[in-house]
């Protein structure tokens, strides 16, 4: 009698090493999910982060260019998609070297039109599809503020079945990113 009921309990414990794999094996899927999700938020946390860095770029460079923004030089709406710049005066069109080796001293335009001019190229390095509305107020008497409107694309990752998309298309979210500035 005894050797029958230790030849029983020798297979329970097999069975019981199987299943220990089992609940393993989906907890480490599990983990790699999560894993996988957390490196795909850590990217859009990435993207927001440097879309708020280049707007306040550009709010130092309109604080730091006072003759030209807090003047009312400025035109009232700015417009920036890819490379291309558009403003109702083309005032921030002009070409200038005023980078900081230039020989030549730049009037308070000129360098506003190279400050926007560089913070577009560095925009449509780091992020193709963005665009980046600036209005500015001008009203006489008053104080001249802007606002500085940048929307994006990003991709994200689908947690489960209903996040997802039908076909596997690409999964965007169009985002954006204000900043209020008092020149």
């Amino acid at each position: 009698m005894m050797a029958t009921t230790k030849h029983q309990a020798l297979g329970f414990s097999m069975i019981e090493v199987l299943v220990s794999l089992v609940i393993i094996a989906f907890g480490l899927l599990g983990l790699s999910r999560m894993q996988a999700a957390a490196m795909g938020n850590t990217q859009i946390a990435r993207a927001r982060s440097l879309i708020s860095l280049q707007a306040s770029s550009l709010a130092a460079s309109m604080h730091g260019n006072r003759g030209f923004w807090a003047q009312g030089a400025a035109p009232a709406s700015i417009s920036a998609k890819g490379t291309t710049i558009t403003d109702g005066s083309s005032i921030l069109n002009a070409t200038a070297d005023c980078s900081p080796t230039a020989a030549a001293t730049c009037t308070p335009a000129q360098m506003a039109a190279y400050d926007v001019q560089t913070w577009v190229a560095n925009m449509n390095d780091r992020f193709p599809t963005y665009t980046a509305q600036i209005t500015c107020t001008t009203a006489v008497g008053q104080p001249i503020s802007c606002v500085i409107e940048v929307a994006w694309s990003e991709k994200y990752i689908a947690i489960n079945r209903s996040t997802t998309t039908a076909g596997g298309a690409t999964q965007t979210a169009a985002q954006q990113f204000s900043l209020y500035v008092e020149p």
